[in-house]
């Protein structure tokens, strides 16, 4: 009788310790919440510093995203969801970003573009 409770127990630490590295190995391997980054365009500062922008898709449950970082550090220095066409973008004095964008959501609407200027020191 004590030899069949000492298998049963090792069966039931078998099976804790073969369902535990499965969901370890699940997880590891699934992203919950995928993300797109597509890079736009890119910028380089007269210090070698590179500015980019990015779309940035980030699933079915959030807006879309255009965001403008500091390559280096990954900084975030502006984001949008109203936007998502980059007509043109251009450094300016080295110091800031001109951006102009479009929203291309609505085809029966003439749409405008929106110049932004952004500080990128």
């Amino acid at each position: 009788m004590r030899k069949v409770k000492f298998i049963k127990t090792r069966r039931e630490l078998m099976m804790k310790l073969i369902t535990g590295v499965f969901i370890i190995l699940f997880s590891q391997a699934c992203n919950l919440f995928e993300k797109d980054e597509i890079v736009l365009a890119e910028h380089k500062r007269s210090n070698g510093e590179r500015v980019k922008i990015y779309y940035v898709g980030l699933g079915a449950t959030t807006r879309d995203v255009i965001q403008v970082r500091k390559a280096n550090e990954e900084k975030l220095l502006w984001v949008t969801d109203k936007y998502n066409y980059i007509k043109s973008s251009k450094l300016i004095d080295d110091t800031s970003l001109q951006i102009v964008l479009s929203d291309t959501g609505y085809q029966n609407y003439n749409n405008k573009l929106d110049t932004i200027i952004i500080n990128v020191k």
